[in-house]
């Protein structure tokens, strides 16, 4: 339906008039929100608020303070707990904070023993702060004792009056020269000055420490670089840069005209063309993230608030540049991003995972973090540390110098690094070894659902170790089977149950499949150097040829290439437990730690399996 020219330019009229309305809105919030604002005489900024002298928009969800009269201070909330902080200044250049304990402030014997647990989410430590310990409930030696430089007595009867005793360690290397009952950990920056008494012991106390805040920091800098002020969309829950409502730029300026000048054409065109510039410039002027994006962030801080000290090492990404020298030298590239050589500060080379489209990530960095985290295992790989720093996030691991397992058994005619059928039948014991301590001897079941050679690291004697737990799922160890929210795996190795639900519920014996297929793999290398066969079909070896082979050959001198007996004997014990493994049905399937037994037993003791229904996607 067309409007004639002079409705066009009605309609045009009001959109107008509605966008200056919403620009005179934005234009109050950012008179609230411009500058400072002072709170028990210490001047604060975004993403700082209180409520009352500063409005909740002006600020950012978990920065809230207490600005009541009968503090001398402003008090907040920055750990996982529910302790009381002071503020005691604030640097918005550097984005840093400083803070001092409450229960420190007037004294050293506080009711109540914690150790500090920072609110990892909206917080981290600087360089510039170190951790000093204190000991309580110390025994009294026989001579009094007597100050060091790296330890300093005090008394607090409050506590325990019969140990009333206590020790403040300026070097964690050392220890209390006499037993102590409790110690806890307090951060402190670095003292300007050595402290060697009661009264320096209180000043330091007084002095805290400081602490990067984590609010938008990126999305506020761009904020004020653009004139604007910083502060948080309550109703949509998003960080919002609000500006001072002046004069339309040039820029806009020329949009709107050009707008005028075509509203004889027809409303629709206007209303399209005013929605999408629009919509267009504030997207790239706030950069606002996703609600998906959020979403994960919030999980991942969640997950590593909930490990508190067992998390691993959290490096930034500065860290992370140094210690890859930039990113110099790549090991390999996945799905998930590049893996890059490194080098930790005590000489360690590392191997560093870089995500990549971290916006779907989130999931798969949390279950990365907290699979690895929790587990201590020959096979499984160890997690050194993590980053976690805005969108930038990488994992940091033992460097394996043999690489992953696809490097030797996808083999082709030109390959040399082939391995000896003793060497395979090793890898797959540690392999169903290391599923069996995810199955079976963690505090909580772990099933991985992304078991293949390119997920199997090599150690500098080819010992085998399970790595990317991406896709991994925990559950507990009563549960036999899960509910799974789509499929997890990759094609040829995914068993039948979880991409179909009509052959079963997704299980351990899932990834039982997994490493049936696996094994299936490195049988299959070797015969690929001396099949010469004509068949182009990728499905010659997995499974069907294999299980014909296997029953042609059972009485013959020679299995899938193979005729040295020792060899063959190898082969086919892999094969039989393979097969096994790639049933069909899952409850004919043996779990890992059967299928390891298997194994490690003798040839003779194993029943030939029924043939699989199904075979393998080609690849």
């Amino acid at each position: 339906m067309m409007f004639s020219a002079e409705s066009s330019f009605f309609l045009f009229i009001i959109i107008l008039l509605l966008i200056q309305l919403c620009k005179s809105v934005e234009a109050n919030e950012y008179e609230d929100c411009r500058g400072t604002f002072v709170c028990r005489n210490v001047s604060l900024s975004y993403p700082f608020y209180d409520g009352l002298i500063r409005p909740a928009y002006c600020g950012y969800p978990g920065f809230q303070l207490d600005c009541s009269e009968e503090y001398d201070t402003p008090e907040i909330l920055v750990t996982a707990t529910a302790e009381i902080y002071r503020v005691l200044q604030m640097d918005s250049r550097s984005q840093t904070v400083s803070v001092a304990r409450n229960d420190f402030w007037t004294n050293y014997c506080p009711e109540r023993l914690f150790n500090t647990t920072l609110n990892y989410t909206h917080y981290r430590y600087p360089d510039v702060v170190d951790n000093f310990t204190l000991y309580y409930e110390c025994t009294r030696p026989d001579i009094p004792a007597t100050p060091t430089s790296s330890d300093i007595p005090f008394y607090c009867s409050n506590i325990n009056p019969t140990l009333s005793l206590g020790y403040f360690m300026i070097d964690d290397n050392d220890a209390p020269p006499t037993p102590c009952h409790s110690n806890i950990i307090v951060p402190l920056n670095r003292s300007v000055e050595e402290i060697t008494d009661y009264t320096s012991l209180q000043r330091a106390f007084r002095t805290g420490y400081e602490l990067e805040y984590i609010a938008e920091n990126e999305l506020c800098d761009n904020c004020r670089a653009s004139s604007g002020e910083c502060g948080y969309d309550i109703n949509r829950r998003r960080f919002a840069c609000y500006n001072n409502g002046s004069a339309l730029s040039k820029k806009k300026l020329k949009t709107i005209l050009i707008v005028a000048a075509s509203s004889v054409v027809g409303s629709a065109m206007i209303v399209v063309a005013l929605v999408y510039f629009t919509r267009r410039k504030v997207s790239q002027k706030l950069n606002i993230l996703t609600k998906e994006e959020r979403r994960d962030c919030q999980d991942v801080e969640a997950m590593l608030r909930c490990y508190g000290e067992r998390a691993p090492k959290r490096y930034t990404y500065r860290e992370i540049k140094k210690m890859t020298s930039r990113f110099k030298e790549k090991l390999g590239e996945g799905g998930y991003g590049g893996v890059y050589k490194g080098k930790l500060q005590n000489g360690s080379v590392v191997a560093v995972k870089l995500l990549k489209n971290v916006n779907c990530k989130g999931a798969d960095f949390i279950n990365e973090v907290s699979g690895i985290s929790g587990t201590n295992h020959v096979n499984i790989v160890t997690l050194l540390g993590y980053c976690f720093q805005g969108r930038k996030r990488a994992l940091v691991y033992d460097f394996l110098p043999n690489g992953s397992l696809d490097k030797y058994i996808y083999c082709d005619q030109n390959q040399t690094s082939v391995l000896e059928w003793e060497t395979l039948l090793q890898i797959a014991i540690g392999i169903g070894r290391g599923l069996e301590y995810l199955h079976q001897g963690c505090r909580t079941r772990i099933l991985h659902f992304d078991i293949k050679p390119h997920n199997i690291l090599l150690d500098a004697k080819f010992c085998p170790k399970i790595s990317d737990f991406g896709l991994a799922k925990p559950c507990l160890q009563t549960e036999s089977l899960m509910t799974m929210s789509g499929t997890r795996g990759t094609p040829g190795y995914i068993a039948p149950e979880v991409f179909c639900r009509g052959f079963g519920g997704a299980s351990h014996k899932s990834d039982a499949y997994s490493f049936g297929m696996l094994v299936l793999d490195l049988v299959g290398c070797r015969k690929n150097n001396v099949a010469g066969s004509d068949k182009t079909s990728s499905e010659l070896y997995f499974p069907h040829y294999i299980y014909k082979q296997f029953q042609l050959n059972q009485d013959q001198d020679e299995l899938l290439g193979i005729s040295n007996d020792g060899e063959k004997a190898l082969q086919r014990k892999m094969v039989i437990v393979s097969l096994w493994c790639i049933q069909t049905n899952p409850s004919s399937r043996p779990s890992i730690s059967k299928a390891v037994e298997m194994l490690q037993g003798d040839l003779e003791l194993l029943q030939i399996p029924p043939v699989p229904c199904l075979s393998s996607p080609p690849s």
